[in-house]
């Protein structure tokens, strides 16, 4: 069951540089979810508007309540922001701009060093503090700034592709973060480049051309798209075996290789396997089981988007 609204948008439509970015968008993130936008220019916009970076053309925008770009200044204090290109100061160190940070936020400098160290050492990265930012690895400076959006707890976190730049480990601890992060009272909204990378997310939210064309949980969202098992069999009389395919309730669909294979998608594949290959066999079809295989997240999302209005962009 959907929880409290943390932000939402309505009947949005979005120009970026002339190039309309977002086209009639309504929807809603809520309290105590992780929720992953894949579509690039309009999961960055989303996160534009929710922090009051950007303005819509038409349609209204809410983030914990509030209009984030009339009220930014309250908006600002409540949430936490990561741009998708991100400046640090190169000169300071990351204690003291943890201080200087926490500082815009009410926090006593020794606290905010200290939090700033936590979220680091979670990350692996506690090697850099006492060094000059400018001596840092792209991959150190992604995770400080990361670790600094979070410095004052915010409700709302808004966060433009914080995985992209961070090595496996660092990319896996994040994700177990920002999923303990989340509260009745917490929402985190971040950008991903791919499905596998929302794979931690409560909610992953598709785009294309300007509009969201699927959402939902990512088993839900998994089975919507084609990215799911399925069984690969061989039988000794195929085209008997495909009749009675056609007839089972159980089976989503099949299609039929050039080396005779027959490939079963099931409505429920745990527990419709059995049921279906033990109905085959007994049939005295000479089915036998190759195999069970998965469609790819990126072939599966490439051929859904593709049916929802041709190719890339």
């Amino acid at each position: 069951m959907a929880g409290i609204v943390a932000a939402e948008v309505r009947d949005v439509h979005c120009s970026v540089e002339g190039v309309e970015a977002l086209r009639d968008v309504s929807l809603m993130v809520f309290k105590g979810e992780v929720t992953a936008l894949l579509g690039h220019p309009e999961g960055e916009v989303l996160v534009n508007l929710w922090s009051g970076v950007l303005r819509p053309v038409a349609g209204a925008v809410a983030s914990l309540g509030l209009d984030p770009y009339a009220e930014r200044r309250e908006v600002a204090g409540r949430i936490g922001y990561l741009p998708g290109e991100v400046w640090l100061p190169p000169e300071l160190r990351p204690e003291v701009l943890a201080g200087l940070v926490g500082g815009g936020h009410g926090l006593a400098p020794r606290g905010a060093v200290e939090r700033l160290k936590n979220i680091l050492r979670r990350l692996g990265k506690e090697g850099v503090l006492g060094r000059r930012i400018c001596g840092l690895s792209s991959e150190d400076r992604q995770a400080l700034a990361v670790a600094l959006t979070m410095l004052h707890d915010p409700e709302l976190l808004l966060l433009s592709y914080p995985l992209r730049r961070l090595g496996p480990l660092a990319r896996l601890e994040l994700s177990s973060i920002l999923r303990e992060y989340v509260s009745p009272g917490r929402a985190v909204v971040l950008t991903v480049d791919s499905v596998e990378e929302a794979g931690f997310a409560n909610r992953l939210i598709l785009f294309r051309e300007g509009r969201v064309v699927a959402a939902g949980p990512l088993l839900e969202l998994s089975k919507t798209i084609g990215a799911e098992n399925y069984v690969v069999i061989q039988a000794l009389y195929t085209q008997r075996t495909v009749d009675y395919l056609g007839k089972m309730p159980q089976v989503k669909r099949f299609s039929v290789s050039r080396d005779g294979s027959i490939k079963v998608w099931l409505r429920d594949f745990e527990s419709d396997m059995p049921v279906v290959l033990d109905l085959l066999m007994s049939l005295g079809l000479g089915v036998r089981l190759i195999g069970v295989e998965r469609v790819d997240y990126h072939v599966a999302l490439l051929n859904f988007l593709r049916g929802r209005g041709g190719g890339g962009r």
